[in-house]
């Protein structure tokens, strides 16, 4: 089965960078965006199979993204990422449909872990998502 696509949609380039090498390095295509509309439109190109969504961006909240996505694409697994963690954001995040919510900087195990759990909970039965 073929290595799942990942999108990480987040205005920090270093983080980007981080992100995707980690997460390269564990066998998934990697695709990067730095704007919530760039991030929007790249859904539609590439197809991930999963999207790593900041929630502070430069042209839009993160918040405004994922419910554009859950009206969109409502079976496709997001988890939120920030260096303000607050449980408010946490609660909302879920709320709002989002697979988890991932506190930055993020350790290696702990992407990888909440990767692979988002990608097998998005998974039919049966099959492997990586």
């Amino acid at each position: 089965m073929p290595a799942a696509s990942i999108l990480v949609i987040d205005d920090d380039r270093l983080t980007r960078w981080s992100v995707a090498t980690l997460l390269g390095r564990a066998g998934y295509h990697v695709h990067e965006a730095a704007t919530g509309k760039d991030g929007f439109a790249a859904i539609e190109e590439v197809g991930p199979n999963l999207v790593l969504l900041d929630i502070e961006l430069p042209d839009m909240d993160g918040f405004a993204v994922l419910g554009m996505i859950r009206e969109d694409y409502p079976e496709l697994p997001v988890l939120m990422m920030t260096a303000d963690a607050t449980a408010e954001t946490a609660r909302t995040a879920l709320r709002l449909g989002a697979q988890g919510h991932l506190d930055k900087p993020i350790d290696s195990a702990t992407l990888e872990a909440a990767v692979s759990r988002a990608l097998q909970s998005s998974a039919p039965p049966g099959q492997a998502s990586r």
